[in-house]
């Protein structure tokens, strides 16, 4: 192993990184409390201010970086489990229609 790698694997087995996982973990824990504590009403309105502002920033090609600006999160949102892996499928979906619909216009 080389020397970045074996720097890396230090920090994958030090208590910072331990304790850096178990804070990610109780944040989400807490968001997913908070979200079901929320009125049925508050819900939806949450849940679908999220679904417009993420499906318009992606439908428009967006960034990752892009994404957590238009969803006003920026930079705190890297931090946000599941964040890229939403962007990146959502933005392969809509490369996808947006292919399709440039072979229908030839």
């Amino acid at each position: 192993m080389n020397e970045f790698g074996e720097i890396l694997q230090d920090w994958y087995n030090s208590e910072g990184f331990k304790q850096l996982q178990d804070a990610q973990k109780q944040s989400i824990e807490e968001s997913v409390g908070w979200y079901h504590m929320l009125s049925d009403k508050d819900k939806y309105k949450c849940v679908e201010a999220l679904c417009h502002i993420i499906c318009t920033a992606e439908q428009k090609g967006t960034s990752h970086r892009g994404l957590m600006h238009e969803l006003s999160i920026y930079p705190e949102g890297f931090w946000i489990d599941g964040l890229m892996e939403i962007h990146n499928a959502m933005w392969t979906e809509y490369q996808s229609k947006e292919s399709e619909n440039f072979k229908t216009n030839d």
